[in-house]
């Protein structure tokens, strides 16, 4: 479930004068099934998109929602997540924090510039006041039912944009609930063969913005790659007319041949993506890195290009191949760019 489909539901529910809960992860402590940043959004009609971790945690945060959402409240909440004083059942050993938001008009602005900034993978904080549920309710100590912090109404929220985005991550700062919209921008394979095509589905249903690259027309035919991909004809000698590649998006190599393949990983390096991959053997590895070398590439920027790309379980076909190298990404997006903050 993407964040865009959530947002997309609250907005129709606004629009038919229908409030909505949203409910999402606002903190951790040690180990927790999902970490800040996960949204539950609970609906008048009693149906649910995204979650918070399932099992115990969500039984419980989905049955505080409902009631919140029947009484027009909103609340922060603590639950312990293991040990003898857990609240939930469960073992974890953690802690989660909850922030349930009663969606009204007045985030209305909020969520059209959420919605936006999802769709074009920009910059920018969803920004939540926590102040309102009172002194010391975001560093208290307390948990469970003793927790809670209730107030009629919503939450004030914002959208801002500080000069270093990346320096901040999902959570509570201060009296403030912090979350960067769109931390990783796009993610563009070249080359649209039997192992593009998969990796272009399976990296799709795991929240990536996918643009599928090819320099054949017939490769990027309508039904070969998936409805929620983009697809671009580009040249591969000049791939920069095409794609503005930045320091937030992912690249992955996989053309058909060995010049291509060149052209276009010397090209993407320069641009100093997040994550650059090229797929093939161990010598088509060995001819690209030489082939950076000689470009003028040091071997610390050669060394930050993953060749061959993917997790080494020993795959085989093109789904398997695929979902190495979307396992190897989605690590690089939970440990680069979205990391935990326990």
């Amino acid at each position: 479930m993407n964040k865009i489909e959530i947002v997309d539901r609250l907005l129709e529910a606004l629009d038919a004068q229908e409030p909505a809960e949203l409910t999402f992860v606002a903190q951790t402590h040690g180990s927790a099934p999902r970490s800040a940043g996960a949204w539950m959004a609970l609906f008048s009609d009693g149906s649910a998109l995204g979650t918070v971790g399932g099992g115990s945690v969500e039984n419980i945060a989905m049955a505080d929602a409902r009631g919140l959402l029947d009484a027009g409240q909103s609340c922060l909440v603590r639950y312990t997540i293991g040990g003898k004083k857990s609240d939930t059942g469960m073992i974890c050993g953690g802690a989660v924090t909850l922030c349930h938001v009663l969606v009204d008009a007045s985030l209305r602005d909020v969520l059209v510039q959420e919605r936006r900034i999802l769709a074009e993978r920009g910059e920018g904080v969803l920004s939540f006041d926590l102040s309102v549920f009172g002194e010391g309710a975001t560093d208290s100590t307390e948990h469970g039912e003793g927790s809670k912090r209730t107030v009629a109404g919503s939450v004030p929220a914002s959208i801002v944009f500080p000069e270093r985005q990346a320096d901040i991550k999902a959570g509570i700062s201060g009296e403030r609930y912090l979350e960067p919209i769109s931390p990783e921008g796009y993610t563009y394979i070249f080359g649209c063969g039997h192992v593009g095509r998969a990796l272009a589905s399976t990296l799709a249903a795991t929240g990536f913005a996918v643009v599928a690259c090819d320099d054949r027309p017939e490769m990027l035919e309508e039904g070969l790659i998936p409805a929620t991909v983009e697809r671009r004809l580009v040249d591969y000698g000049r791939i920069g007319d095409f794609c503005s590649i930045g320091p937030r998006d992912f690249v992955v190599c996989a053309t058909s041949g060995h010049k291509s393949d060149r052209e276009v990983v010397v090209q993407a390096l320069a641009c100093r993506p997040t994550y650059l991959g090229c797929l093939g053997s161990a010598k088509k590895t060995a001819f690209v890195r030489a082939q950076l070398a000689e470009a003028g590439f040091s071997d610390e920027e050669i060394t930050q290009v993953h060749m061959p790309v993917g997790l080494p379980i020993q795959a085989e076909t093109p789904e398997e191949i695929a979902v190495s190298i979307a396992a190897e990404m989605i690590l690089h997006r939970r440990t680069a760019l979205l990391p935990r903050i326990h």
